[in-house]
């Protein structure tokens, strides 16, 4: 098994309809998870958050490549995520995920929550950081983790490290500008990067 998640931790997963529900009982201000989310700021996070994950869910065209790798997947996967409803990144990722995980009967799309399994994101970080949406793909058949994704498209993740290390770097500005990203490009570089990693993993021992 992945050398944090074990198969009770897996019995407690939250499935992506559960995931969303949650986000929408937190928009709607049916569930506030301990004080989080009352906050003005991550309260309106969340709520753009929501939109965001529909727009996904709504406009995602999958592609044809990623489409056939999967749809010839021999063993049975199980696709953890690490995630949270307040998370920009997570937003766009976390749905994108759900949605290609979705495309194979082959694959168990699961849930976990960030804040509440601090024990496992320390096993996940990225470059020391706590970030998401973080995919972690375990075999079924050997419990062997095969590999992880996340917590953003290289080619993003690259750009805002280059815009950090100007002393001038505006966080709101960075935001707004990765979120513009994320829109026109619609999934398409998640895509890529998870057919290169498929083919990797199908082909692992």
């Amino acid at each position: 098994m992945s050398q944090a998640i074990s198969s009770t931790i897996l019995q407690q997963a939250l499935s992506f309809d559960d995931y969303l529900q949650l986000t929408k009982d937190i928009v709607e201000g049916k569930i506030s998870r301990a004080g989080k989310y009352l906050p003005d700021n991550t309260f309106r996070y969340t709520r753009s958050n929501l939109e965001r994950m529909n727009k996904v869910l709504q406009n995602i065209v999958l592609n044809q490549k990623l489409y056939n790798l999967l749809s010839e997947l021999k063993e049975e996967w199980t696709w953890v995520v690490l995630t949270e409803p307040w998370c920009g990144d997570a937003s766009w990722g976390t749905p994108a995920l759900y949605m290609i995980a979705s495309s194979s009967d082959k694959i168990d799309f699961k849930i976990l929550l960030r804040d509440t399994n601090p024990e496992i994101i320390k096993h996940y970080q990225t470059a020391g950081s706590d970030s998401i949406p973080k995919l972690i793909c375990i075999r079924k058949s050997d419990e062997k983790e095969l590999g992880t994704w996340g917590p953003r498209p290289n080619i993003l993740h690259q750009e805002v490290l280059e815009k950090m290390k100007n002393p001038n770097f505006d966080y709101r500005e960075s935001v707004r500008a990765i979120h513009a990203w994320y829109d026109a490009d619609m999934t398409r570089s998640i895509q890529e990067e998870i057919i290169d990693l498929v083919k990797d993993w199908k082909d692992k021992k």
